[in-house]
């Protein structure tokens, strides 16, 4: 019998939480003991009157903290921290200290 694949999760998408989503979604896919979707909280603002979760799921580039680099498609922006966390194995948690608490 064999083992159910891990679900990760990212919260945050600043300069650091985009590079490492990057990074994490290209390799996951190298793995069979992972679901292929890494769902990342994103801080929901509004980019030249777009939401910034509709442009990252859109065209896989977060344009305001990591413009010029794509995504790979199996990173998903989520608005809402707990669904975007939920079922996870694992949590990646790359935010600034002074935002914690909020989270």
């Amino acid at each position: 019998m064999s083992e159910p694949l891990k679900r990760v999760a990212i919260v945050g998408s600043g300069n650091w939480g985009s590079t490492i989503a990057k990074i994490v979604g290209t390799n996951i896919l190298k793995f069979n003991t992972f679901e292929n979707e890494i769902r990342m909280y994103v801080y929901e603002e509004i980019i030249n009157g777009r939401k910034l979760t509709e442009i990252i799921n859109q065209e896989h580039e977060n344009t305001k903290y990591l413009p010029g680099h794509k995504f790979p498609p199996n990173v998903v922006a989520y608005p809402d921290v707990v669904e975007a966390v939920k079922d996870a194995d694992i949590l990646l948690f790359i935010i600034p200290h002074q935002f914690v608490e909020r989270i």
